[in-house]
């Protein structure tokens, strides 16, 4: 009978301990989420996927359904709780701040971008999926600075420019904006082989692939979804 009253506290006590178990890895906001963003005139559908590396590090992806917007990467992920925060390039900077649910089936909050914000609500649908995207190439001098180019796209001349740069790791990093909407987009992927060019911009499904020319031009093409069209940077003028 002492045996039996000894043992009891511990008994008790891993009871609880295994009960919490469950509940604090479901607390854990890493898996497939699917949902809508409450725009006041329609609905946007979209899923969202969020996982963690060996290291400890969050990563994540979102898509947009019927959009070019497809795996775009998450940054500035923060958990926090039942708190969860990241941000998504769409292309402008949208910013996401939600809470899980008490069971952790549901993350609901609200996004918000330059136009303002509204509520999102996600359900848990599955293990994640990231897509992580292919790292840069090591940035050219070739291509480092700012271009020019005109995109013809529905009998429409759209103003582009495009900025590369190197990062502080030495890789290549670009940005596209569209000049009459001050509108950024950042590239996902650059790569560079040689005198070629390739832009993966994941927030609008964009893809550019040129060379650069004996007249130190770009010259290539944009696609994004069912359009092709020819696209040539120049050296921005100073």
């Amino acid at each position: 009978m002492r045996v039996v009253n000894r043992m009891l506290p511990f008994a008790v006590l891993l009871a609880v301990s295994l009960s919490s178990t469950p509940a604090r890895a479901a607390s854990i906001p890493a898996g497939h989420w699917e949902g809508k963003i409450q725009i006041p005139d329609h609905e946007l559908s979209i899923s969202v996927d969020l996982s963690q590396t060996p290291a400890g590090a969050w990563i994540g992806s979102l898509s947009i359904a019927g959009s070019t917007a497809v795996d775009v990467p998450l940054v500035k992920i923060t958990v926090s709780g039942a708190g969860v925060q990241f941000t998504a390039s769409l292309p402008g900077e949208t910013f996401f701040v939600g809470t899980l649910s008490t069971d952790a089936s549901s993350l609901a909050g609200k996004v918000s971008s330059a136009e303002g914000a509204v509520p999102f609500q996600l359900a848990r649908a599955g293990e994640a999926n990231v897509k992580v995207p292919p790292a840069s190439s090591p940035s050219s001098r070739d291509f480092e600075g700012n271009w020019d180019a005109s995109l013809e796209v529905g009998g429409q001349l759209k103003q582009i420019r495009l900025k590369m740069s190197a990062a502080p790791d030495g890789t290549a990093t670009a940005v596209l904006v569209s000049v009459a909407k001050n509108l950024e987009i950042p590239v996902t992927t650059v790569t560079i082989q040689g005198k070629a060019l390739t832009l993966d911009a994941r927030s609008v499904g964009g893809t550019f692939r040129g060379a650069l020319s004996p007249v130190g031009e770009i010259a290539g093409e944009w696609t994004e979804k069912t359009v092709r069209a020819p696209l040539t940077f120049k050296r921005a003028k100073l």
